[in-house]
């Protein structure tokens, strides 16, 4: 069967419903990750830079969760021997980094909060200044959990050793890379979006067994590309936003579509194989097969398998 350029389809009864109670659920659960504006003062002070390191105190593993409510974030794996180093740059006092850190025998866990006054102010927001540059160390096993409610989010994942990856953001525009092989087996990746938009790169090097992505407003760009170790499942729930795959030609992939009311679908490097599936030319034949399903909304789905 010929490839195609494009297709729009209507879906009619119980599908329909099916996609508004999928955009609903969406907006419901990211929802809670956009701050609320309040009318709470908050004490704006002369700009300070903050740099805070943080061992591995003899630890194997570790646990590091990274909570900011505001502003800028950039995360990126380095090597020294250190668990964490941070510089914050801010200029409200209430938002001044609160970290705690706990060691057992063999895991230590680091918390990273935002502070008191963690509410967005009415007003002018760039009055505010809230920016952290967080480098995790390489080198030992890392579950790392990240929430976020609006700015933007950079994240550079490469050389570190994720065994957990959680990822929850509100409005914020996420790019999330990795540039090499993690040498963890990662079972779940988790990517949870509000109204911002998600890129992610390299997603074939994050060494993942299953992979859910809940998108609500904003834009999904996925890309596959990377040393895949094993076969693997990636659920795709959107809302409104445009969801972009693209994945490697010499890994087998099955697309299977559903609710995608008066959006369209383009493909490029797929054929249809029946109503709601979608496979590329290595499908059955390459040793690996990616497995994904993709829900949306009022949204629209591009496949690109090159």
């Amino acid at each position: 069967m010929r490839p195609r350029r494009a297709r729009r389809r209507r879906w009619a009864g119980a599908p329909q419903r099916v996609c508004a109670g999928v955009l609903v659920l969406l907006v419901l659960l990211t929802g809670c990750m956009v701050p609320i504006p309040t009318v709470q003062p908050l004490t704006v002070i002369d700009p300070v830079e903050e740099v805070q390191t943080l061992g591995l105190d003899g630890a194997s593993r570790a646990v590091v969760r990274l909570r900011l409510l505001s502003r800028t974030l950039s995360v990126r794996g380095i090597g020294g021997g250190d668990l964490l180093r941070g510089r914050f740059r801010y200029n409200v006092q209430e938002w001044a980094p609160n970290i705690r850190q706990e060691t057992g025998a063999e895991s230590t866990q680091v918390t990273v909060g935002q502070g008191l006054g963690s509410q967005i102010p009415l007003g002018r927001q760039d009055t505010y200044q809230n920016d952290w540059e967080i480098d995790l160390g390489r080198g030992i096993p890392l579950d790392l959990g990240i929430d976020m409610g609006a700015g933007e989010a950079s994240l550079d994942l490469t050389g570190l050793w994720l065994s957990g990856l959680s990822v929850t953001s509100g409005s914020t525009d996420l790019v999330l890379a990795f540039g090499a092989p993690n040498p963890e087996p990662l079972g779940s990746l988790q990517l949870t979006a509000g109204a911002g938009k998600v890129t992610a790169t390299g997603l074939g090097h994050a060494n993942f067994d299953q992979l859910a992505v809940l998108g609500g407003a904003g834009a999904v760009d996925l890309d596959f590309s990377g040393a895949f170790h094993r076969s693997a499942m990636v659920d795709i729930k959107a809302g409104a936003g445009r969801v972009t795959v693209r994945v490697p030609a010499g890994v087998g992939v099955r697309v299977t579509l559903g609710g995608v009311s008066l959006g369209n679908v383009e493909v490029t490097g797929f054929t249809q194989q029946s109503d709601d599936v979608y496979v590329n030319s290595a499908y059955g034949q390459a040793p690996l097969t990616l497995t994904i399903k993709i829900t949306t909304g009022v949204g629209s789905v591009s496949l690109i398998s090159e």
